[in-house]
């Protein structure tokens, strides 16, 4: 039986990972696991940036990732960047992806932060599943440039998006 694998890097609540476990488990065909905590490899980390390299964390997890693993989400709660743009929510390569927590959390209550993360987790792993942007913006696939893009989108797949999920 093949797993998506949720990877927590450093501190992820165990409250939050329970909580995506039990929303993402059956919405790509896979139940879920969490993976061992690991540590945040120091490579990922530029200084001139005072932030993280997803692209060099997600090709660090991909290194662990596990036999029985068809996808791998890492999480952590700090602010991600790629070079060009000033920073990320998440970043997937291949069967791998990353999502931040950063800049997810809400002055508004815990229930926004959560389904932020929910939002983001779904969106890139569905890039893990060969989905591309969706110019709907109430889709999950849609980009989000912003927290008022991802606050804008649903849970949900468009009509367009969903019967590609039947597809697969």
């Amino acid at each position: 039986m093949k797993y998506i694998y949720i990877q927590p890097i450093c501190e992820v609540g165990e409250e939050l990972l329970r909580y995506l476990v039990s929303r993402l488990e059956g919405i790509f065909g896979y139940p879920c696991r969490i993976a061992v905590p690991i540590r945040i490899p120091e490579i990922s980390y530029s200084a001139d940036r005072d932030q993280y390299n997803a692209e060099v964390l997600v090709e660090k997890i991909m290194e662990e990732i596990p036999n029985d693993a068809e996808k791998l989400l890492g999480m952590v709660d700090v602010d991600l960047f790629v070079p060009g743009l000033n920073f990320v929510f998440g970043l997937a390569v291949g069967n791998t992806a990353i999502i931040s927590l950063a800049r997810l959390r809400s002055e508004k209550n815990e229930y926004v932060f959560r389904e932020r993360a929910l939002k983001e987790a779904i969106h890139e792993l569905s890039h893990t599943f060969g989905f591309q942007h969706c110019p709907d913006i109430k889709c999950v696939m849609h980009f989000s440039n912003c927290l008022e893009d991802t606050d804008i989108k649903g849970t949900d797949f468009c009509r367009v998006c969903s019967a590609k999920v039947r597809r697969k």
